[in-house]
Parts: structure tokens; sequence; C-alpha cells
């Protein structure tokens, strides 16, 4: 359960993702991954020990999404795909970092890997893996996953985004409203998702220029309160 967005924008690549999970599941605020010989910035989700976004020092950006296709339990947590996808140096080198794990032992999931020159979209169903050019030649674009009513929840979300960004104007401000936007009358499909026992946890966001790479992070509470202004944390990595 999440939603991302990438905007492409005078050189510089944004993406800025909401976590959705349980209430009760725990995260740590980015920072270089410790105990490796990778390189790279990421969010570190407490119970499973993995994560969900990084950005390694070659300037290659991954993002997970939960699927909810019918097939069996993973064995492994879907947490390590992003940290394998950070031993690439490029797209390409990431994505054959993720086709290369075994995948039967993992749930289904999207995997986008992002960077300067462009963005591929990895589908795991349980059975097949699919691959394909996400948001290429387009300035904006946006992804999401539910475990509740998937297909109105997308449907609902994606008309949303439309909405909120298909004029023009400041892109970025557009998409920060559109990642802490609540509905009051059924924040179960909002983009700051809220339920009785999940709800969107926090939101990060990666701003990749052409020498370096910024990822802001902050609470639900905080990312509703500063419109993704004035991150609480805050970490840069050359790339």
């Amino acid at each position: 359960m999440c939603t991302l967005t990438i905007l492409r924008m005078n050189g510089r690549v944004l993406v800025t993702m909401n976590r959705d999970d349980a209430a009760t599941r725990g995260e740590t605020p980015p920072q270089l991954w410790p105990n490796t010989d990778l390189e790279f910035v990421a969010p570190r989700d407490v119970q499973a020990g993995g994560t969900w976004i990084g950005i390694n020092s070659h300037g290659v950006i991954a993002c997970l999404l939960n699927r909810y296709d019918a097939a069996p339990k993973g064995k492994q947590s879907r947490g390590g795909i992003v940290i394998e996808a950070m031993r690439g140096s490029s797209i390409e080198a990431s994505v054959g970092a993720v086709n290369a794990l075994a995948l039967e032992a993992y749930s289904p999931f999207t995997c986008i890997v992002i960077a300067q020159g462009g963005a591929v979209r990895l589908d795991w169903d349980g059975a097949h893996i699919g691959r394909g050019d996400f948001a290429t030649g387009v300035g904006i674009a946006m992804a999401t996953s539910s475990s509740w009513r998937f297909d109105e929840v997308k449907a609902q979300r994606e008309a949303l985004f439309q909405d909120m960004v298909s004029s023009g104007g400041d892109a970025a401000g557009k998409l920060a409203a559109f990642h802490t936007k609540r509905v009051s009358a059924d924040d179960a499909w909002a983009p700051m998702m809220l339920r009785p026992q999940s709800q969107t946890k926090s939101v990060t966001q990666i701003e990749l220029g052409q020498r370096r790479a910024e990822m802001r992070y902050w609470t639900r509470d905080a990312a509703i309160a500063r419109g993704l202004k004035t991150p609480e944390h805050c970490v840069s990595i050359r790339t």
C-alpha cells in the first residue's frame, strides 16, 4: 500500500512516496545504510529490516509497492528488494539485480527504478515478472497500490491526481498537496490514507540533480502539518 509520484523538471527529478502500512509497524528515518558495502540512503522498516525507497551514489532510485495478486505468501520480506536494486550503477544494472533474485521467495510486488535517463517498472505477480518503461516522455506521473478495494482506490486516486496537477503552475507544490490530501468523507482511499488498522505512515521525497541528491522525510503528522515543507529529516548523497 503506497502512492508514488515522479516529476521531471528543469534537469531535476523529484520522487515522492507515501508509505502506507499497519499503524503499529515501526520505521526509522533515512540514513546512509549501515553495515553494507553499498553506498545508499534509505529509511528502514523496523520489523523486517528492509526499505521501500532508496537512492544510491550512482543516482539510481528504487521504490517498492506491494501487489495483492492471488499468489502464495513469500518467505522473504519484500523490503530486501530495494536493497538489492541499490547494487546497480544504472537502471539496467538495478533491474538486472532484481531479476536475479529468487522471485518465487517474494510476495507480489511492483519495483520502479528511476534515474535521470528514465524509469522502468517491474511487476511480479507471483508467477511472472513483467517489465515496461514508466512515465517515459511524461513530465509527471503517479503509481499507487492498495490492499483494500484496489480498483476503486486506484481510480479515485488517479482522478484526484489528474484534477490536482493538470493545470499549470507550481507542479512541486501541487504534488505536495496531493500527497498530503485527506478526504473527510472517506480517508480510506485518500493519498494520506487512514483506515481502522492501517494508515499513511510517512512521506519520503528524493530530489535528484546532476551531481547530488537529497532525501527528505516526514512522519504522517508532520507531513500534514507542514505540507511537505521543512522536512523532519534530510540526508544528502553525491551522485
